[in-house]
């Protein structure tokens, strides 16, 4: 996330294994310091976060996985909306 330069995962925990699947949950934080978003350059802004990604893996190595995180609230926080709309 270049817009998110000084991106970290303050916590994350394997919520389960089984049959070549891994989910992880965590929490993480940052600020808008880096790259401009949709134009919006850098705020300052900070954010905190909660995401989950689920791993497929294959022979000891990751073959895919398809994250998803909370980005409405992460958003919100860093300034990337107006009101209910995107900016």
């Amino acid at each position: 996330m270049a817009s998110i330069a000084d991106l970290h995962i303050v916590c994350y925990d394997q919520a389960f294994a089984k049959d070549g699947h891994v989910l992880l949950r965590c929490t993480a934080e940052g600020s808008h310091c880096g790259e401009a978003h949709n134009g919006i350059e850098k705020t300052g802004n900070k954010a905190k976060w909660s995401a989950a990604a689920i791993f497929e893996v294959e022979n000891g190595k990751v073959k895919s996985f398809t994250k998803d995180r909370d980005k409405l609230h992460m958003w919100e926080q860093l300034g990337w909306m107006k009101g209910d709309e995107y900016v």
